[in-house]
Order: structure tokens, then sequence, then C-alpha cells
């Protein structure tokens, strides 16, 4: 997904991880993995992470989507192994994304 605007990563940035329609809620609800929407995520993430570099402030609307991210991914059981796994692993990544874009 090309993002164009700052405006537009951060809303895909709260869609795609604190909304009704959000990867989270999509895995607790259904145990649908939504790879499209994970991706248009990460690349948002990165925008947004070039965009605030060395930036005071970051909008709530990130910091809302972002809290506590990584254990948004964990899950004791409902998948098989390996989908456990790279589920932790999505939650880790997020995380240091968030690391990073809340970091100066």
């Amino acid at each position: 997904m090309d993002i164009k605007n700052i405006e537009q990563a951060v809303d895909i940035i709260y869609t795609g991880l604190a909304s009704l329609q959000s990867v989270p809620t999509k895995l607790y609800s259904s145990r649908i993995l939504d790879m499209e929407m994970l991706d248009q995520v990460m690349d948002a993430l990165d925008y947004a992470i070039k965009y605030y570099k060395g930036k005071p402030l970051v909008p709530k609307k990130i910091a809302i989507a972002m809290v506590d991210i990584q254990g948004a991914f964990f899950f004791k059981d409902g998948f098989e192994e390996e989908m456990l796994r790279k589920l932790e692993d999505i939650g880790i990544e997020l995380q240091e994304k968030a690391f990073e874009l809340f970091s100066e």
C-alpha cells in the first residue's frame, strides 16, 4: 500500500490495531490472522517512525493502538503451535516498532 500522508498512516495504525475491525479483534473473535491488514499496519508504522523521528510528540491515536500491543498477539491456546509462535513474533515486532516510534 502506498501511504500518502501521516494522517492516512495514523488511521491505518488505529484501525488495524485498536478498532473493532482490527487484527487483534479478528484474532480473538474468529481466529483469523488478517495478513493484508497487518502488512498495511507495518507499512504505516514504518511511515510514522520516519515521520515522527526527532519530534517530541506522537498522536494519542497511535499511543492507544500500541498500548500492550505485544500482549494482543499472545495466546496460550486456540491455534496450532506454529501459529502461536508466529503470533508471538508479530507481537514482538510490533512492540519493537512501538519502542522505535516513541524513542527519541
